[in-house]
């Protein structure tokens, strides 16, 4: 499964973006219900620092693989873990 290039594209790589859809959501209508503002801080905080965070293996990963530094760090911050690490292990191409 982890093997398959539709896996990373088709599950992994839209539930990153459902995240930075969830937190512009919280931004634009600030959420009332405190068990659901503790989970949109969690994960403002993981895709937003934790992306950023990620650029230093990202970096090195996709310099390797001859991807432009400006499409290292789009990707990384759009998708984190989720295009860096099979592209690490030759799951998906660039």
């Amino acid at each position: 499964m982890f093997k398959n290039e539709k896996f990373w594209h088709v599950v992994m790589m839209p539930g990153a973006v459902a995240g930075w859809i969830f937190i512009v959501y919280g931004l634009l209508f600030p959420i009332q219900d405190e068990s659901l503002r503790i989970v949109w801080m969690a994960v403002a905080f993981l895709w937003g620092v934790g992306h950023i965070f990620e650029l230093a293996a990202a970096i090195p990963i996709g310099k390797s693989k001859g991807i432009p530094l400006k499409t290292i760090i789009i990707k990384t911050i759009v998708f984190g873990v989720t295009w860096w690490v099979p592209l690490a292990f030759g799951f998906i191409k660039k």
